[in-house]
């Protein structure tokens, strides 16, 4: 798949045709036209009136997402690197490539342990404190994710579609997303939004820690913080810093301690 997308781009100025690319990549025509009509179901290619192949627009969105993922992170690590060692638990960068959400850097934080989970691999969007944060403000992540079938990763994992859609609610209502040890036992995590726009996710900064070292006391500083560093992210990428349905002043409001409270509390 890889090879065919290679040599459409790099003869985006011929037409090429399925015996092209065929001989090109020494295939056999049947293979090589099952291989074309997968990847045009999917988006990757575009076949023309004259039966040509073009890269299809999937692939440019998909391209569009890296790039965009890719300035994020560039900008985004010395912000990282400020909020790891300023509260030294684990700091990621979270960002949306098609359907699935990743990671694109850690800063390992000063715990005595800490978990390596590794960048590029899609996260669990039901699970984790970055995933629930997209689905959240995804209508389609949404969908996606309450349709599927919720795999218990352990035994606080929210498996009911209706719990995982109140979850989603009160995200949104907090701008900011919790997983208590949902994905991997022992470990606490929390998420807030980077905003390209009002409503449009840009990145998520996500920390997360050993459930010993993070008490439910610790979470306002750690929200707030948090959002500050996210703040500086967006203005670093040139926007404003805004939330997820109006515009926020420049100087991030303190963080909701009652609000935030009673939150964390029902995920007991």
């Amino acid at each position: 798949m890889v090879d065919v997308l290679e040599l459409v781009l790099e003869r985006s100025s011929a037409s090429l045709r399925l015996s092209d690319i065929s001989a090109d990549l020494a295939s056999p025509l049947s293979s090589t036209h099952d291989l074309l009509k997968s990847m045009a179901a999917a988006g990757l290619l575009r076949v023309e009136a004259d039966r040509t192949y073009r890269i299809g627009p999937r692939f440019i969105q998909l391209a569009v997402s890296t790039t965009r993922s890719l300035d994020v992170w560039v900008l985004a690590h010395e912000h990282l690197e400020a909020l790891a060692a300023d509260l030294g638990h684990d700091v990621y960068l979270a960002v949306r490539l098609g359907d699935e959400v990743i990671y694109v850097d850690r800063i390992p934080g000063r715990g005595r342990a800490t978990v390596h989970i590794r960048l590029g691999d899609p996260i669990p969007l039901h699970a984790s404190a970055a995933g629930k944060l997209y689905c959240a403000f995804s209508p389609d992540l949404e969908r996606q994710t309450l349709d599927a079938d919720l795999a218990s990763l352990t035994s606080r994992t929210i498996t009911l579609p209706r719990l995982l859609a109140d979850e989603f609610v009160r995200i949104r209502g907090g701008e900011f997303s919790i997983s208590r040890e949902e994905t991997i036992t022992g470990i606490i995590g929390a998420a807030v939004p980077v905003w390209a726009s009002p409503g449009e996710l840009l990145a998520a900064v996500h920390v997360s820690g050993l459930r010993d070292l993070v008490s439910d006391a610790e979470f306002p500083d750690l929200i707030a913080a948090m959002q500050r560093c996210a703040a500086d992210i967006a203005q670093a990428m040139g926007r404003e810093a805004v939330s997820g349905d109006r515009s926020r002043p420049a100087d991030i409001q303190p963080v909701d301690r009652v609000h935030l409270q009673s939150l964390t509390a029902r995920r007991r």
